[in-house]
């Protein structure tokens, strides 16, 4: 099965036990905000990724939208993970570090941290 950048939302919710709750602590929107500075800071890190993964043949990475249909410079959350799942999981790492970080009550100690860190090294391959 195609992962796509709702299944990575998905799986970062169950890493972060807010998927059996009918009402979830962390909604689509915040969720999907983090998603998308995440794919901007692995363009950073690794800019080729951007340059071919999208239409345009840029550096510039398209907002993920919920709800479309998407603009030029939009791609859906139902859409296809562009790249290796290599970079699928490091970015459902990034979601997880930063949502932990915006909720210190439930924060494991340490663990937000270790998984950003985890995210920039294993993107750029150290």
């Amino acid at each position: 099965m195609a992962k796509t950048y709702q299944s990575l939302v998905t799986e970062a919710r169950e890493m972060l036990q807010d998927s059996d709750s009918t009402v979830p602590r962390y909604s689509d929107d915040f969720l999907l905000n983090i998603l998308n500075r995440g794919l901007n800071d692995l363009s950073k890190l690794r800019p080729e990724l951007t340059y071919t993964a999208f239409d345009a043949n840029s550096l510039e990475v398209p907002e993920v939208i919920i709800t479309g249909p998407p603009a030029a410079d939009e791609v859906e959350w139902t859409d296809t993970w562009p790249w290796e799942k290599w970079f699928y999981n490091r970015m459902v790492e990034y979601v997880v570090a930063v949502a932990e970080m915006t909720d210190d009550e439930y924060t494991v100690d340490g663990r937000a941290a270790i998984l950003l860190q985890m995210f920039r090294n294993n993107s750029i391959g150290i």
